[in-house]
């Protein structure tokens, strides 16, 4: 079946505010200290470009920040949270300030996450509040309060699970009103905000509603809100088998999370998805897959004004979590492989990023915006899980045949046209799908090398590139593309004098 889009460039169109450039995220604060981590970010921000980044563990004891002499008064030592700030505002990113986990000197508890130990007890309340009223004038004094006034400081990470907080909902409630509180007596201007929480069973956010309550009861500061919805059925994938929502999981999260905010008195309040990826697993195959191109176009184009900042979760496989991966493509969250090979994930926001911010036209697999003079048309295939995979039974793929997850489908054939349009226009085209870009495609075909070498890392590289044509075409013709199953083509008009 064909699909036509009409292009009227006279229309007036509607300017939006795109929110896929908003937000990048990596794993920890200490991972920012690598080299390699920073070579890729640089990469991101040159090629792609966002504003924000958000991390965990600012405060883990391995950045060093807050130590105790023999006597219990505190010691503070910046020297490598300022390396990893200077980096990051150097290229062009502010940070949304993830504040935890606990520094072992105020544990209330031994409870840690992950091999690097991050402390998930309750702090001492006095001593943390002094750690972050210090954390903040130290960042002023170096960065100016006018540029700190532009930072967003949330208040831990998924709390509403066990392996990130050890204590109840009444112990974060009360630890989100004094972190509030002491960011606000710093500076009023500061922009504060949380619950920070994870996915759930179904379209609601956890904690949403009694965060918001709490926060009204105590007359407390809420400039963003900030949760996790996954669109999966699990929080972690440990807990039991990660089932998959159906292709509107993320918008109906959305949909919910309008509404609970809307019902309150922050209702003018930010919505900041501050975690976001197909799922939560750092070692889901199908995060290496040519499905996370469309599935990043469609689920960003579908939810344009829904939220503020939708923050892809992560920008690289270098994420120690569950320590390194030890296969180049071992279902990492990242946009990019520890050895800086593109994923699929990569080309979904290099396709966003090329968009114009006025929107002319959009359906269910398609956008039409324009930049200037210049028409952008983005087309996509998504194809969503089978009922097999969406129910949680892995053992439909495998390492190296990981598309038996997904439905099948047909070829899409999109026709172009432009009303009452003549001329020559120049077209560029960009298209990916599993034989042009894919690089776990090309990795399998040239025989799956798990330690591949330096000639072979420079010829997966130039397989990981999308196909780009350059032609000129009469405007009043119509144009026909035709796009495979998990892909993704742009189309650039430019009127030619």
């Amino acid at each position: 079946m064909k699909q036509k889009i009409l292009i009227d460039q006279e229309t007036a169109g509607k300017t939006f505010k795109p929110h896929w450039n908003r937000l990048i995220t990596a794993g920890r604060a200490h991972e920012g200290l690598y080299a390699p981590w920073r070579k890729q970010l640089r990469q991101v921000q040159k090629e792609i470009g966002f504003s924000y980044i958000r991390f965990h563990g600012i405060f883990n004891d391995e950045m060093m920040i807050y130590r105790e002499d023999e006597n219990g008064n505190p010691q503070y030592n910046w020297q490598y949270a300022d390396d990893l700030l200077d980096f990051l505002l150097e290229i062009g990113l502010r940070p949304i300030m993830e504040l935890g986990f606990t520094p072992t000197a105020m544990r209330t508890g031994e409870q840690t996450i992950f091999w690097w130990k991050g402390n998930v007890t309750p702090p001492v309340h006095e001593k943390w509040e002094a750690l972050i009223t210090a954390f903040i004038r130290h960042c002023m004094a170096r960065y100016g309060r006018s540029e700190v006034e532009k930072w967003y400081f949330e208040v831990w990470n998924e709390a509403n699970i066990t392996p990130f907080w050890s204590g109840t909902q009444e112990d974060y409630f009360a630890l989100y009103e004094i972190t509030a509180r002491a960011i606000k007596r710093v500076d009023a201007k500061l922009r504060v905000g949380g619950p920070a929480t994870s996915s759930s069973d179904t379209v609601e956010c956890p904690w949403i509603k009694e965060f918001l309550a709490f926060c009204e009861e105590k007359d407390l500061p809420v400039d963003f809100v900030s949760t996790h919805p996954y669109p999966n059925s699990y929080p972690l994938y440990c807990y039991g088998r990660p089932c998959y929502k159906d292709e509107n999981g993320t918008y109906d999260s959305f949909v919910w999370l309008n509404n609970a905010i809307r019902e309150t008195r922050y209702r003018d309040a930010e919505i900041y998805i501050t975690e976001w990826n197909s799922s939560p697993n750092c070692r889901d195959l199908v995060h290496d897959t040519a499905f996370m191109a469309p599935f990043i176009v469609q689920n960003f184009v579908k939810t344009i004004g829904m939220v503020d900042m939708l923050g892809f979760w992560t920008f690289t496989d270098i994420f120690e979590e569950e320590s390194l991966g030890q296969s180049v493509f071992h279902g990492g969250f990242g946009m990019l492989t520890v050895q800086g090979l593109k994923k699929p994930s990569y080309h979904g926001f290099w396709f966003l990023s090329r968009l114009g911010d006025t929107l002319l036209d959009r359906g269910e697999n398609y956008i039409v915006t324009r930049k200037e003079d210049r028409i952008q048309v983005l087309l996509w295939n998504y194809c969503h899980y089978n009922d097999v995979y969406a129910n949680g039974d892995p053992t439909c793929i495998s390492q190296l045949d990981r598309y038996g997850a997904f439905l099948e489908k047909d070829d899409e054939t999109m026709e172009i046209c432009f009303k009452n349009q003549t001329g020559q226009m120049r077209m560029i085209s960009y298209s990916f799908d599993q034989a042009h870009g894919s690089v776990y495609d090309s990795w399998v075909k040239s025989g799956a090398p798990e330690t591949p070498d330096a000639e072979e890392l420079r010829i997966l590289k130039g397989k990981s590139e999308l196909d780009a044509q350059i032609s000129h075409v009469d405007a009043s013709e119509t144009i026909s593309v035709k796009i495979k199953p998990h892909g993704v083509t742009l189309l650039e008009f430019t009127p030619v004098e």
